[in-house]
């Protein structure tokens, strides 16, 4: 009875986990049905991120672009555990070498730790890292974002930081286009196991600048030579379209934005052409000229007297570098002279003085489009003293910055227009361009002015103080300035000066505004002398590099008889 009893419960056993056995293949192998009842129900989400735009220049090289590198890490209780230092005595000596730190030391001191960062691993070690990398250290492959060109456009492009949002530059200005969108996307397990995303990850969009590479990289040769030479304080340049388009910007010393966490100093990463303000001297005069022929109170035949370079005037006295008695209107400016300019601002008087500086925009910001541009200091219109009018007129007691003096210059390069300066062209998302920057200029003065000017520049550099800025068989015109940096006592440093020069090239055909300011050289101070001739060197290679023919027929400029 035990027997058939025992026997009927193994066969019942038997056909139950068979049942169960076939049951089972039926489900997973020929009817898939419930498998995707399941896979359809459960959908979880995750977050999905994309891959940061790229920034490029004009002809279309990467400025800025996403790449990979490997953190280097080191377990020291781990390393301690199966290694000994004399064994691995070569790998120690190069992570000491190339992270500057004795690493047996931080182990030693450090026995119960299991993580210690060391640093990014440059990648033209990973190949023997990756041979040689004892028991106890580790490799961590992490995306980065990587500056082809370092310091040469770190002022323009910024950088990121540890989140990939941008901190500085252009990587700021234009975060909300660069940064790839973070989305919660659905997850979908496939019958057999597998995952799929309900929508692939969003890339960030593209920014293409108006700044050429090649351009950028000469103007940062030029800036650091005149630096060097001159043993200055700091040196910035601008190489601007009439249109208001940057095709190269930069200052020097400047920065490694692919080191950006080395500098300690924060000057040294601020945009100096847009920030940096000092007192910018004869260059100002750009003002003076214009607003006393636009308004009529000069026609531009004048004669002046400039009383012997030394004027004593409302308590205080106006000096000019030469003893210069009279000069022609024209003269006053390619001389440069200081004592008739105020004479010119004085005789305009404030009301239309003050008209034409704001008409230039000074006293606000250009609305270039990059983060922590200063809007300059003009002094109130309501309590201005004589005095003030008169220095104001070559450049003193105003301040500005190096890209408010090239915009002004724009408006005598493009016939009279004001604009906005600029570094984009345009945004691209997948091939297709999604925004083009567009241009709306302001018309400040009138052709006749345009003209007159532009020929008193071309005197300047041709028998001024800007004659070592000549070129042959082109024609180009600019303007000189030498100011005394501003005390902390109220008064002038006798011994520190700004030096610039900025030029309209090829005067004849504007295509170029070019400016170079020399802050604090030792020596010679003059713009004329430490900026102009490198302001020729800049001309000269734009003429190369974008095949400007050469004609030094100025027919088109000539006013007086």
């Amino acid at each position: 009875m035990k027997t058939i009893r025992f026997k009927t419960l193994f066969f019942l056993i038997v056909a139950c986990f068979l049942a169960i056995i076939v049951r089972a293949f039926s489900i997973e192998i020929l009817n898939s049905h419930y498998k995707h009842i399941y896979a359809n129900q459960v959908k979880p989400t995750a977050v999905i991120k994309g891959q940061r735009g790229l920034i490029f220049d004009s002809k279309g090289k990467i400025l800025a672009e996403n790449s990979f590198a490997y953190d280097i890490y080191v377990d020291p209780k781990f390393y301690l555990l199966y290694n000994n230092n004399n064994k691995n005595r070569k790998f120690l000596d190069f992570i000491d070498h190339i992270f500057k730190i004795r690493i047996r030391k931080l182990i030693q001191k450090n026995p119960e730790k299991q993580y210690i960062n060391i640093g990014i691993l440059p990648i033209k070690y990973f190949s023997f890292v990756k041979k040689s990398i004892p028991i106890g250290f580790g490799l961590h492959k992490k995306i980065i974002r990587y500056y082809p060109y370092s310091n040469i456009v770190s002022h323009i492009i910024g950088f990121v930081n540890e989140n990939y949002n941008g901190v500085v530059g252009v990587e700021k200005q234009y975060n909300m286009y660069l940064a790839p969108q973070n989305t919660f996307e659905k997850i979908y397990l496939t019958s057999y196991g597998g995952i799929k995303y309900s929508k692939p990850p969003k890339n960030g969009d593209n920014v293409h600048l108006t700044v050429n590479e090649r351009v950028q990289s000469y103007l940062h040769f030029l800036l650091k030579d005149t630096l060097k030479k001159h043993k200055a304080k700091m040196a910035m340049g601008i190489v601007m379209k009439p249109n208001g388009s940057i095709v190269a910007m930069d200052d020097v010393p400047g920065y490694n934005d692919n080191k950006y966490y080395e500098y300690s100093n924060y000057s040294r990463i601020k945009e100096m052409p847009i920030n940096f303000l000092f007192e910018p001297g004869s260059v100002f005069k750009i003002v003076t000229m214009s607003s006393a022929l636009n308004s009529s109170v000069f026609n531009g035949k004048e004669v002046l007297w400039c009383d012997n370079g030394y004027w004593p005037v409302f308590g205080h006295v106006i000096e000019d570098v030469e003893d210069n008695k009279h000069l022609r209107f024209d003269q006053v400016f390619a001389y440069s002279s200081n004592v008739c300019s105020a004479k010119i601002a004085l005789k305009e008087k404030k009301k239309v003085f003050y008209q034409y500086l704001w008409r230039f925009g000074f006293g606000k910001k250009t609305g270039i489009d990059l983060p922590g541009e200063e809007k300059g200091i003009v002094k109130d219109y309501i309590h201005l003293r004589p005095f003030d009018l008169a220095t104001m007129a070559f450049g003193q007691g105003i301040s500005v910055t190096d890209i408010q003096i090239a915009r002004a210059y724009c408006a005598i390069a493009n016939g009279g227009y004001l604009v906005t300066p600029h570094v984009l062209n345009y945004i691209s998302k997948d091939h297709k361009i999604i925004y083009k920057y567009k241009e709306h200029p302001i018309r400040i003065l009138k052709p006749k002015t345009v003209k007159k000017v532009r020929h008193i520049l071309y005197d300047v550099v041709k028998y001024g103080t800007g004659i070592y800025a000549q070129l042959k068989n082109y024609s180009i015109g600019g303007k000189t300035g030498t100011a005394q940096v501003a005390n902390n006592h109220g008064g002038y440093s006798k011994n520190k000066y700004i030096g610039s020069f900025v030029a309209i090239f090829p005067l004849n055909n504007p295509k170029f505004v070019i400016l170079i300011t020399v802050v604090e050289p030792k020596g010679v101070n003059y713009g004329g002398v430490i900026a102009a001739p490198y302001v020729a060197k800049m001309a000269s290679f734009l003429a190369a590099y974008y095949k400007i023919p050469g004609n030094n027929l100025l027919k088109t400029l000539y006013w007086r008889k």
